[in-house]
């Protein structure tokens, strides 16, 4: 399996948004990386409902995405969804390659400081992806594929 784009979005899989970046990468797989989620039978079942047409998902708890991630194969092309930069750290910390992350949207929230339209995060978060940048993964804000992107060392917290 070939991943096209990791994306931090705390929405997970959400219509216009998930349809817009399935099309441009040509995905077939969406693999959802959030234990929450995963264990929420009821969440399951709504975001499967969701999924653009040609698609499958998988929603997995972060143990059992890294054997799937890892995992060889390029007939199919996947997106990798997740909520936080802490669960992409996870991943990381377990041997996942990561050389690109891409963040949408992150909503509001206790302890967030907007750094883009649509994209609040707490100091933790940031400094998580501060932390993932300087092991040289390119780090970019951008809500759709056709939207204008914004490189994380441009952004201020």
């Amino acid at each position: 399996m070939s991943i096209a784009l990791y994306r931090i979005d705390d929405r997970l899989v959400h219509g216009q948004v998930m349809t817009a970046w399935t099309r441009i990468f040509n995905i077939t797989k969406i693999i959802v990386v959030d234990d929450a989620t995963a264990k929420n039978t009821f969440l399951c079942d709504v975001m499967k409902m969701a999924v653009p047409s040609g698609c499958c998902v998988e929603i997995l708890t972060l143990a059992e995405a890294v054997p799937m991630i890892q995992s060889s194969g390029a007939s199919e092309k996947a997106i990798v969804l997740v909520k936080s930069p802490a669960t992409l750290r996870g991943l990381l910390d377990q041997g996942v390659e990561i050389k690109e992350i891409n963040v949408g949207n992150v909503g509001a929230g206790p302890g967030r400081k907007a750094v883009m339209r649509s994209t609040q995060l707490t100091r933790e978060e940031y400094d998580t992806l501060v932390g993932m940048s300087a092991q040289g993964i390119h780090i970019y804000f951008q809500m759709l594929p056709e939207a204008k992107s914004m490189e994380l060392d441009k952004l201020k917290f």
